[in-house]
């Protein structure tokens, strides 16, 4: 006879399988378009008359955006649950892919994909992760894995449909289909159920006590209002603005104090520009291969290659990393460096199976990137500080995304030719190569 308890647990697991459906939903309508962004905006670009400034412009801003999509969760948590949120960002995502539907120029993107679409996958993404972990624990990994492999099975397919709806319903169309398939980010939300309620109030509770017993001998309660009493002690204190206490609540979410630490603001400034260099890089390459003249099928086979080989190279990695101890910030390091030498290779090859083959390893190393970034971090940084530090590495890939998108959409503006903008991609793999080692000289280890 089971027991209460044995029957949640049967019952929490059969969930966690609608949650891991629900996790591959969100993704693959939130994000999965933006590798196939090529191949919509090309033509839109030459008949608008649009820059491409613009269009990385909207890239960096998304990636600022998604960090303060986690803020804003983390403040709307603390007195709702987390799926409220995560239906809120669902709003805002879904919003901001509709009024893409409307632009006229690319320049009005920064707005309805970078900011609206970035806000509301950001704090989507959170509610993603923070329901996996309360599922899963001690195959977390797995599960992530399975995932993942999922998800990039799926959007190996991706490009080919978009090539579809290209075809037959052109620019207009395919970006009003994109638009209802990102709706389903709402199914996606509503099954990251779980009993956070209570913990919540548990906490909310606690926190409340330690600010009592703090200003106990300070401050009386009257009407609601923390007041002076005067006869226990003559202290004045200072009310805190909205202001003050919005800007504490961010120091403390952002967990400020890590950049204290060399090692991790070597890191955040080498992945920093490694990821802006990637992420730029992959949405800009089919607009390369039309440059060397390559049809849409050809284009659109060329990012099915990239992700095919980013599951490859996750799944590579996973045997790997099962037969030997994997030293995650090696590894980052030198997935960079190939990166960096194959995409010089992939400027000066026009051939068709050259270009394949450049790309797809291009892919496999693209997924050794993201899988090892994040370890990096928490490898440096304690499990309680993980999050505060995360959200940080985010902010400043975000930074970097914004400060630098627009410089390499006016490289090709000004030469008329995604070559020269394509070098300077590949230069933003320079500050990881050169600073990791000189960190590793300096403090000798």
């Amino acid at each position: 006879m089971n027991t209460g308890t044995e029957s949640h647990s049967v019952d929490k697991n059969k969930w966690g399988y609608i949650v891991c459906s629900g996790v591959v939903i969100t993704f693959i309508a939130g994000i999965g378009h933006v590798n196939s962004f090529g191949l919509i905006y090309n033509d839109f670009i030459v008949d608008t008359n649009s820059t491409v400034r613009s269009l990385t412009m909207s890239h960096g801003v998304f990636a600022v955006m998604l960090a303060l999509g986690g803020l804003i969760l983390n403040i709307i948590f603390k007195k709702h649950s987390m799926r409220v949120g995560g239906f809120i960002g669902a709003a805002v995502f879904s919003t901001g892919s509709v009024l893409t539907v409307f632009i006229t120029n690319t320049n009005q993107l920064p707005l309805t994909f970078g900011a609206l679409q970035g806000i509301g996958f950001g704090m989507m993404a959170p509610v993603c992760y923070s329901t996996l972990n309360y599922y899963y624990i001690r195959k977390r990994t797995q599960v992530m894995s399975v995932i993942k492999a999922v998800q990039g099975f799926i959007l190996m397919w991706y490009p080919q449909l978009i090539k579809i709806l290209m075809t037959y319903y052109g620019f207009r169309g395919t970006l009003l289909i994109i638009s209802g398939v990102s709706l389903h980010t709402f199914p996606g939300m509503a099954v990251m159920w779980k009993n956070e309620h209570v913990k919540r109030n548990n906490r909310i509770a606690k926190d409340n006590v330690v600010k009592v017993e703090e200003n106990v001998d300070l401050l009386s309660i009257e009407d609601g209002k923390q007041t002076l009493d005067a006869t226990k002690s003559g202290i004045l204190v200072v009310h805190k603005s909205k202001a003050q206490k919005f800007w504490e609540e961010l120091w403390r979410l952002l967990n400020i104090k890590v950049l204290k630490d060399p090692v991790f603001c070597n890191i955040c400034i080498g992945q920093s520009f490694v990821n802006f260099s990637d992420l730029t890089f992959f949405v800009l390459q089919p607009m390369l291969l039309f440059q060397y003249g390559y049809s849409t099928t050809e284009v659109a086979a060329s990012i099915s290659i990239s992700t095919g080989a980013d599951v490859a190279g996750r799944c590579i990695l996973a045997v790997m990393s099962s037969m030997m101890s994997v030293n995650t910030r090696v590894l980052y390091y030198v997935a960079t460096l190939f990166t960096f030498l194959i995409r010089i290779v992939l400027l000066h090859v026009r051939r068709k199976s050259f270009v394949f083959v450049v790309t797809g390893a291009l892919g496999v190393l693209r997924g050794w990137l993201h899988v090892a970034s994040p370890l990096v971090i928490s490898n440096q940084v304690s499990h309680e500080d993980f999050p505060g530090a995360y959200a940080l590495s985010l902010l400043a890939s975000g930074l970097v995304n914004v400060t630098f998108a627009p410089f390499i959409g006016l490289v090709k503006d000004i030469n008329g030719d995604y070559v020269p903008a394509f070098y300077a991609l590949v230069a933003c793999c320079l500050p990881c190569l050169m600073f990791w080692p000189l960190e590793c000289k300096l403090l000798k280890r």
